[in-house]
């Protein structure tokens, strides 16, 4: 959906901006969308930062995005080298993303702060692992069991009850695993290789994305997206959601851990229906460009509000539904040219 973004992006009437897209791929899609293309080492690579300080500063950029979470964290550690350069990056300062990686810090700093977070314990030990999750009923009852370091899903295991079936998108995505018979102990050790992990009973639907922008620890706005498809994988549409309750919420998270920049709070509901935070991403989310579909461009807010250009961004006043479908791209090739 980058093609998608980068059109609202050009076309939006308060930021006129120049684009300068990056990609370790040559044949990025979103390439040509932008004003200027370069090819870059992947995010974690350790001569990608001083690739982009080096387009930065010959292409005069004031504002760099990252995209993905490799890119966050080595621009918000070396964020330095890109000012010196010429350009802000809208990321939260490292140790807030160090922070938003774990997810038991991440949730003892929400606790702290009086805010809801899911029930859930914290195991480093076999003997532990068992113990809680028969403490949440297993095998009776169905628990999750992910690692407290892991993000988007990945390593998340979903251990089926027998007296509770979950639905089918639960656990079902490509970075997750639905274990539908009981686990021995063998096979539960090579669970630790993720870290410490984090058992908690299962979570249901609605799904929200959450895009919540702040400047130094200070939020300024926060757009409820409620997931047509609850996994996000593919990406179906989005409901844009009126609800003051999840924005308070989401905001007071964003205060609570300090975050800088735009980020992409995920939110599942627990047993009482209540939304409850799952983590906080360290870069907007690859579905944002639904809310500038919706007439909410949170991108484009983040990028003039953090240049300290004010950006009219209202919040919406009724529920409307977003419907994506990503923008075609038709390559017409004269086979008579090499």
């Amino acid at each position: 959906m980058v093609p998608d973004l980068l059109t609202h992006l050009r076309s939006d009437p308060v930021l006129r901006p120049y684009l300068v897209g990056v990609d370790a791929s040559g044949n990025a899609a979103g390439r040509g969308y932008v004003d200027a293309f370069y090819q870059v080492p992947w995010g974690g690579d350790s001569a990608y930062v001083d690739e982009v300080a080096r387009i930065v500063a010959h292409e005069k950029i004031d504002l760099v995005l990252p995209s993905s979470d490799e890119e966050a964290f080595c621009l918000s550690a070396d964020r330095a080298a890109i000012s010196a350069a010429g350009a802000i990056v809208l990321a939260s300062p490292i140790a807030v993303l160090d922070l938003i990686r774990d997810k038991q810090a991440t949730y003892r700093a929400l606790q702290a702060a009086g805010l809801r977070v899911p029930e859930h314990v914290c195991v480093d030990r076999l003997d532990a692992l068992q113990a809680s999750m028969a403490g949440y009923g297993y095998p009776r009852r169905s628990v999750i069991v992910k690692p407290v370091a892991g993000r988007g899903g990945r390593g998340m295991r979903l251990l089926v009850g027998t007296d509770e079936i979950p639905a089918a998108w639960i656990g079902g995505g490509a970075r997750e695993k639905r274990v539908e018979s009981t686990p021995n102990s063998e096979e539960m050790q090579t669970w630790f290789a993720d870290g410490v992990l984090m058992v908690m009973p299962l979570l249901h639907a609605p799904v929200h994305d959450v895009d919540v922008f702040a400047i130094r620890g200070r939020a300024q706005a926060a757009l409820v997206r409620r997931r047509t498809n609850p996994t996000g994988i593919p990406f179906t549409g989005n409901r844009i959601m009126s609800d003051p309750a999840i924005m308070k919420y989401c905001l007071e998270i964003a205060e609570a851990i300090g975050l800088d920049g735009l980020h992409d709070i995920d939110l599942m509901t627990d047993g009482q229906g209540r939304p409850c935070i799952l983590e906080v991403n360290p870069r907007p989310s690859g579905s944002v460009v639904a809310a500038h579909a919706a007439g909410f461009p949170v991108v484009a807010a983040a990028i003039a509000e953090t240049l300290g250009q004010a950006y009219p961004l209202q919040a919406p006043q009724l529920d409307i539904d977003v419907g994506m479908v990503p923008r075609a791209i038709v390559m017409v090739r004269n086979p008579d040219l090499p």
